[in-house]
């Protein structure tokens, strides 16, 4: 079993505009999906993670395990090399896919 700290968004609260945090260990063997996403923390945008489990739980964390933010931020350095195509030549719309 590989037990991992995460800090995850209260499920109890995920609707609440007030955020209430727990740290919650999730046997990493058994997470199928970890995708990077925005969320509103206490009135600021910031990186957050959505969590998928075998078992069919979601969670919403702010912070993972070092091992698994190296991987993901792996992926954002290839992604940044990519040269995006966009319909228009409105630069809004480029930062909104390189961020």
């Amino acid at each position: 079993m590989a037990l991992e700290k995460f800090k995850i968004v209260s499920p109890k609260d995920g609707q609440s505009i007030d955020n209430v945090f727990e740290i919650l260990l999730i046997n990493v063997d058994h997470i199928i999906s970890l995708k990077p996403i925005r969320m509103v923390v206490e009135e600021k945008l910031v990186k957050g993670y959505w969590i998928r489990t075998t078992n069919g739980k979601k969670y919403r964390a702010v912070e993972i395990p070092a091992g698994l933010k190296e991987i993901l931020d792996e992926d954002d350095s290839d992604i940044l090399k990519i040269k995006h195509n966009v319909l228009s030549d409105d630069m809004s719309q480029v930062e909104l896919l390189v961020n």
